[in-house]
């Protein structure tokens, strides 16, 4: 059975962000609230109605606060496909550069350190939730160790 894609609109009122989300966006959200398991597999009438309940406890990444908007999309960036990911950090490339460069691979911040002849830092990202994942130093029997730690909010328990 097929259902038609719906685009919604994530707006935070305190600072104006604004985020136009397709189903991976939706999945996204959803896994970094925690409403959404890694593997789970949801018809996208049910996928939809999870992410219109879970609006509300959803934190702005501008601004961090708690409690998002949600609209439909109604301007033209319905028309255009899911957001890429820059190859160097991994964030969502943004609309704008999508629509002035269609074939950019890189994000604005990450093609200026490019150009100024500094590579992007490798970012590892936690399997779980999508979180950015730090090395933090762990001190059992006298000898320091690092370890790959989630820094998600709550940290997932990452065994790496």
């Amino acid at each position: 059975m097929s259902h038609s894609i719906e685009y919604l609109e994530l707006r935070c009122p305190r600072c104006s962000w604004a985020e136009v989300c397709g189903p991976e966006g939706v999945v996204r959200w959803l896994r970094r609230a925690h409403k959404l398991r890694a593997r789970s597999q949801l018809d996208l009438p049910v996928l939809y109605e999870v992410f219109r309940a879970a609006v509300p406890q959803f934190v702005c990444p501008n601004c961090q606060g708690r409690g998002l908007a949600l609209a439909a999309a109604e301007d033209d960036r319905a028309d255009w496909p899911e957001t890429r990911r820059c190859e160097a950090c991994g964030k969502p490339i943004s609309w704008e550069r999508l629509h002035a460069v269609p074939d950019s691979t890189l994000c604005a911040a990450c093609q200026r350190e490019e150009e100024l002849g500094r590579g992007p830092a490798e970012i590892e990202y936690c399997p779980k939730c999508g979180a950015p994942i730090k090395l933090r130093p762990n001190r059992a029997g006298g000898v320091t160790r690092y370890v790959p730690t989630c820094t998600g909010n709550p940290p997932c328990r990452l065994r790496g």
